[in-house]
């Protein structure tokens, strides 16, 4: 019999793999797996002050208290200009790995959280409410690499976002090792004819499989070159190096940065957020470089939303629309894509920016240009409302 306590870990477990497991990586499998690397800056980050827009005149008066020192800012070029709390990814932007994109958002913005979040992750339609995530949707069993160890990696949290949808073998975890010690405290046993007893044995044993592929390639795990920041958002990027250079094969990678819903007092919050991003990631690629692996990797950022131009009487800022989001790798075309919109009352709408490159695009372009996805009935059903794709990448993938 199972205890109350087993049934409660079993269940916190079973979340985690809603469909059997894919087959294992092989050793007779040894061409590289693309790897996209999601992170979500939960909450609303404040795109007006990640990319700044100091050339705009509108941006100092908009922003008198909130707004870093002039002085500080990181210019990219005459009206740019990075938060100096990104200084760790100057690096990426000179040798010409990271990509900005502008002004991304959609039509009809929606300012809720929950359901703005919902639009991001399910690439839909302002007006439509679709239940699989985008990258669900996306990698069919036709779409995806073989001998894969598992479709993700979800560091940090549980839920699946744009991975989530029928089919998907998503594995969550906080650490290898918690995820072996769990898995070697789930006990074994048959469901009979009971059928949901049978699928928490089906899970039971996927979990079971998944820690067994992760002990035999724990000997190859080995601390990274360049030392990680003891943050969330580090030991998530820390462990998904650890396990890429291991030679782990899996085409996502979900993490996420909580905290930017910051409504009031957002200088010094911001600046913080900001920093452990730009430091962890920054760490990311150092390591993904010295090992080889940086062509195989794209990081890609995305909140639900921006901010309002104006800051409130709080020191912060409200839920707003439009807002830039980063892109970089080894195959990246570094740059700025759509265009920073314009901050004058006369062309906001109701005190937000106006989008000028749909999110949609930079995903149909990654699943193109990245993922290698040439299906056009794939493309078209993932990606009904765009067909153009962007100059991100400076090869075609193989």
């Amino acid at each position: 019999m199972r205890t109350r306590l087993q049934l409660r870990h079993l269940t916190v477990l079973a979340a985690l793999l809603a469909c059997p497991l894919l087959q294992a990586q092989s050793a007779a499998t040894p061409s590289p797996v693309n790897t996209l690397v999601v992170i979500q800056l939960a909450g609303g980050n404040d795109g007006l002050d990640t990319v700044i827009p100091f050339g705009d005149p509108a941006y100092a008066a908009l922003r008198p208290t909130i707004a870093p020192r002039a002085s500080d800012l990181i210019k990219l070029d005459g009206t740019l200009a990075l938060h100096p709390a990104l200084a760790p990814l100057l690096p990426t932007w000179n040798e010409g790995d990271l990509a900005i994109a502008l002004g991304v958002g959609y039509p009809e913005p929606n300012r809720s959280h929950f359901r703005s979040t919902d639009i991001w992750e399910t690439g839909s339609s302002s007006n439509e409410v679709l239940s699989a995530g985008w990258l669900a949707r996306l990698l069919t069993s036709a779409a995806r690499p073989p001998a894969l160890f598992a479709d993700s990696l979800i560091l940090g949290e549980t839920q699946p976002g744009p991975l989530r949808g029928p089919g998907m073998h998503n594995i969550s975890m906080d650490s290898v090792d918690a995820f072996i010690r769990d898995a070697a405290q789930i006990e074994s046993e048959s469901g009979g004819q009971n059928a949901s007893l049978q699928y928490i044995d089906s899970v039971q044993q996927d979990i079971s499989a998944a820690a067994a592929e992760l002990m035999k390639i724990k000997p190859s795990i080995k601390e990274p070159a360049v030392a990680f920041p003891n943050s969330a958002l580090g030991n998530q990027l820390k462990t998904s190096f650890q396990l890429l250079a291991a030679g782990l094969r899996v085409p996502v990678i979900k993490l996420t940065l909580r905290g930017f819903d910051l409504h009031s007092d957002e200088r010094l919050a911001q600046e913080k957020l900001l920093g452990e991003f730009a430091t962890a990631v920054g760490a990311f690629r150092l390591n993904l470089v010295q090992a080889g692996l940086w062509n195989d990797v794209l990081v890609m950022t995305y909140s639900e939303f921006g901010r309002r131009v104006q800051e409130n009487a709080s020191n912060g800022t409200d839920h707003g629309t439009a807002a830039p989001l980063f892109i970089l790798g080894g195959t990246v075309k570094g740059g700025f894509y759509g265009s920073q919109p314009s901050l004058a009352a006369s062309d906001l709408d109701q005190g937000d920016m106006k989008y000028a490159l749909d999110f949609r695009i930079i995903y149909r372009t990654i699943a193109e240009g990245f993922f290698g996805i040439k299906d056009p009935t794939l493309l078209a059903a993932v990606f009904p409302t765009v067909t153009s794709i962007l100059p991100l990448f400076k090869t075609s993938p193989q």
